[in-house]
């Protein structure tokens, strides 16, 4: 599946609204630190469960000739 391009200047834009730290993110941040932080779904902790369960594929070693 071919993935679709992000417009890098909307990227941008969104980095530098990462950045700012306004009184509304900082108030936004210390309530959801009084809530424990990031609350996970149960969809998302089975998911995760499973992709544990499920066995990786081996590694090759590559050989070394010269």
């Amino acid at each position: 599946m071919k993935r679709k391009r992000k417009n890098p200047h909307a990227v941008a834009l969104g980095r530098l609204g990462g950045l700012v730290r306004s009184e509304a993110k900082r108030r936004a941040n210390r309530e959801n630190g009084r809530k424990g932080g990031l609350v996970k779904s149960r969809k998302k902790r089975i998911a995760a469960r499973l992709n544990a369960r499920r066995p990786r594929p081996a590694r090759r070693k590559k050989s070394l000739k010269p």
